[in-house]
């Protein structure tokens, strides 16, 4: 009776894509500020051409992000590496600008060090933040924007300003209208759209400091939409929810955005309050 129910077991486990051995574990050589530095990697993908990098909240596990099964399918569609950020630090270092919070100043070396270790070679990278993960995602687009193929950071309650750079990858920049840094995460996504960046930026209704299944929805496919190089990308008006032409964008950046695909429009209108 054991032996059936443990089968039974580890039937399920298969058909769930979440087996124990398809997740590894990598823990790295600290950086300075940091008392954790691991790596979660989904083992699906052998041979991708990037990496998608899941960051969670403050010192958290990204872990049970890259074991749910629409990333992975993700992953599995668009040949790409699974990798959950795991990073730590004192909470009193950040108000420093010290910690991992800080890509500059060693854990983006760190990530980098891990990517390499695992898939024995460089390869570049999606990333996507939520709060303390979308400080060190956008921190580290700012540091090596020319690794990055496309990004999103999601509710940070700081940012820094972000500069003129000569690679800009596409990326977007999000909050939930009830989230305490709703202002300075809009604040940063006009600086950037000032800078010539190619942002997008998506308010999200009656959402506080949360998760959000639709945003994961439609980061998704805009991930998809930048990997396979759309070129009928088209400028929006963040407010009115229309779409502009580029001089229109680019007289006034700062309330406009930048979407790769136009079949996205209808999406972004949908999720964008």
């Amino acid at each position: 009776m054991r032996g059936m129910f443990l089968v039974y077991i580890c039937g399920l486990l298969a058909m769930t894509g979440q087996a124990a051995d398809d997740i590894e574990k990598v823990s790295l050589p600290l950086a300075p500020d940091m008392y954790r530095a691991d790596l979660y990697v989904w083992q699906g993908i052998k041979n991708p051409q990037a990496v998608l990098v899941l960051s969670p909240g403050y010192n958290g596990s990204g872990e049970g992000l890259i074991r749910q099964s629409q990333w992975q399918e993700f992953a599995r569609n668009n040949n790409l590496g699974l990798v959950g950020l795991s990073f730590a630090s004192d909470s009193k270092l950040f108000h420093e600008n010290r910690g991992y919070y800080y890509a500059s100043k060693g854990s983006g070396k760190v990530l980098l060090s891990g990517i390499r270790k695992i898939y024995k070679k460089d390869l570049p990278l999606l990333l996507y933040g939520f709060s303390g993960g979308a400080h060190f995602t956008s921190r580290f687009v700012e540091w090596k924007p020319e690794r990055v193929i496309t990004w999103c950071a999601y509710s940070a309650a700081w940012w820094d300003e972000p500069q003129k750079t000569e690679a800009m990858p596409m990326g977007i920049v999000a909050c939930g209208d009830r989230d305490k840094r709703y202002g300075a995460s809009l604040m940063y996504f006009k600086q950037g759209r000032a800078a010539g960046k190619p942002w997008l930026w998506v308010s999200l209704a009656g959402i506080g400091h949360n998760h959000s299944d639709h945003l994961d929805e439609f980061v998704r496919k805009y991930f998809s939409a930048v990997l396979h190089n759309k070129s009928d990308g088209l400028s929006v008006d963040i407010d009115r929810k229309i779409e502009v032409t580029a001089t229109q964008a680019g007289q006034i950046p700062s309330i406009t955005g930048w979407i790769p695909d136009k079949n996205l429009l209808a999406d972004w209108m949908r999720i964008h309050k």
